[in-house]
């Protein structure tokens, strides 16, 4: 993936969020409901889309054996999710989910990127989704370990 297609989102999903919040009808509520459905949206398709179904789990496979190459999700299909998501959603839930998606991209790309030491704040973070690259069928949140500890499917560090 090119650097640009990788970056996009960084700047597209802020403006769209943005752009929600401003011009739709953004309650507090409907943002806090649309992050929870975001962070759920996550669990499951990293644990079910992206290591059982083949179509996703090769693309997935191979972010698993190269972590720090650029992969993932172009900017061209999250928007038509989102632009799909529009049709169905409020403009609050929707906000909710693309702010959800922006600390997942955020987060993943910073495990995978940033030097985090142990005192770095997001230090647990790296070290679980580590685990999870090394073999360890667990740990499939990459922003929370809701998910995984409500489906029992967390691990702790070792």
């Amino acid at each position: 993936m090119s650097r640009a297609a990788y970056y996009a989102d960084f700047v597209a999903i802020p403006v769209l969020a943005l752009l929600l919040v401003a011009v739709g009808d953004a309650s507090f509520a409907g943002i806090a409901f649309g992050l929870a459905a975001w962070s759920l949206a996550e669990y499951v398709i990293h644990r079910f889309l992206f290591h059982r179904l083949p179509v996703f789990r090769d693309a997935h496979d191979l972010h698993h054996a190269r972590p720090c190459a650029r992969t993932g999700v172009t900017s061209w299909h999250s928007l038509a999710i989102f632009g799909a998501l529009f049709l169905m959603l409020s403009a609050g839930v929707l906000a909710g989910v693309a702010l959800g998606y922006l600390a997942y991209i955020t987060a993943h790309h910073a495990v995978h990127h940033w030097r985090i030491g142990p005192r770095h704040p997001l230090y647990g973070l790296k070290m679980r989704h580590a685990m999870h690259h090394h073999g360890v069928e667990a740990n499939f949140g990459v922003v929370t370990t809701f998910w995984d500890r409500v489906f029992r499917t967390y691990q702790a560090r070792r």
